[in-house]
């Protein structure tokens, strides 16, 4: 029975590689679409669910971590020229998780984050203050991202 299983997971894995590699070869080709990004993602979510089952090395969970990392700068790329406000919406749901995982951010938020070109809590904590003073962000936004980011600061994170 454990055969079967480690089969299954083998089979899954191969799977999940294949997507995730399939959906970056059309993205480094030019194809960035919403849907070959969501493909991609998915594809990464998966293959990192199995490697962790798995209990890849840290090497090998830091390369799938560049790959997420190449695919929401696509997404980022692909936000401002999305056809809808809810394109651009869903284009938040599913690539501004890391932003949304910070307690104080919402969607709005995010939403504006991302027009700014931020998708991850890191790249918003290495600003300084001033530079996030100069975002073109609501006010009540900035208001919330400084104070975020204060708070961040002093924590020593």
């Amino acid at each position: 029975m454990n055969d079967n299983n480690l089969t299954v997971n083998e089979d899954k894995l191969r799977g999940s590689l294949s997507s995730v590699t399939q959906s970056l070869d059309e993205l480094i080709g030019g194809n960035v679409t919403l849907s070959v990004l969501e493909s991609a993602l998915q594809g990464h979510d998966d293959l990192l669910e199995q490697l962790s089952l798995l209990n890849a090395s840290d090497s090998s969970l830091e390369a799938l971590s560049h790959i997420e990392r190449f695919i929401i700068d696509q997404a980022l790329d692909i936000y401002s020229s999305a056809n809808s406000d809810s394109q651009k919406d869903q284009i938040i749901e599913r690539f501004a998780h890391h932003l949304l995982a910070v307690e104080g951010i919402g969607p709005a938020t995010a939403k504006h984050l991302f027009e700014a070109g931020i998708a991850y809590p890191d790249d918003l904590f290495d600003l300084t203050t001033t530079d996030i003073e100069n975002l073109s962000l609501p006010t009540a936004s900035k208001a919330r991202i400084l104070a975020l980011h204060e708070h961040h600061h002093s924590q020593g994170d």
